[in-house]
């Protein structure tokens, strides 16, 4: 009988590790109607907060949008700021 279990390599190392910190952000919708999932822009992670800045102006053409804001892109994400119309 051959056993059911394995041992794995104890040298495996993942690539992410906990409390890294990035240097994304991401940006978040408060809507009127509808859900943000519904903005593609709120699915995409931006390399500079001038980067993110010039999505949320372009989301504000959104009517459904309310407001919006800048988080990092850590887990759990930090708040960053608000950007108003």
């Amino acid at each position: 009988m051959t056993p059911a279990t394995m041992v794995l390599d104890e040298t495996v190392s993942t690539a992410i590790t906990p409390n890294t910190p990035r240097s994304a952000f991401r940006v978040r919708p408060v809507m009127r109607q509808g859900t943000a999932s519904s903005i593609p822009d709120t699915w995409a992670p931006y390399g500079t907060i001038e980067a993110a800045r010039a999505v949320v102006k372009h989301a504000y053409h959104d009517d459904r949008v309310l407001r919006m804001f800048i988080v990092t892109d850590d887990v759990p994400p930090r708040f960053v700021e608000w950007v108003e119309r």
